[in-house]
């Protein structure tokens, strides 16, 4: 078997460093993706507290492709402002 860097599963310490969420949100996010990863593959292997690294790596790409689309529409307003001005 050979040894790889990447474990095949991540935990919450990860999640908070890549999302500068708390502890507790993080478990929650895996608590969510485990459960959505045992809808879409009944088979999976879940591990509690843990998450597939192959499936938040997906998620992670997802919500970033959508935070750009979102970010390059012509109505977009970043700061927040009703008043676009």
């Amino acid at each position: 078997m050979k040894i790889s860097a990447e474990t095949a599963y991540i935990g919450p310490q990860q999640i908070m460093e890549d999302w500068d969420v708390s502890r507790a949100t993080a478990y929650n996010i895996i608590k969510r993706m485990n459960a959505q990863l045992k809808k879409e593959h009944p088979t999976a292997l879940i591990i509690a507290g843990k998450v597939n690294r192959i499936w938040y790596e997906e998620a992670c790409l997802q919500t970033s492709e959508r935070r750009q689309r979102y970010e390059q529409e012509p109505n977009h307003n970043p700061t927040g402002n009703l008043d676009p001005k």
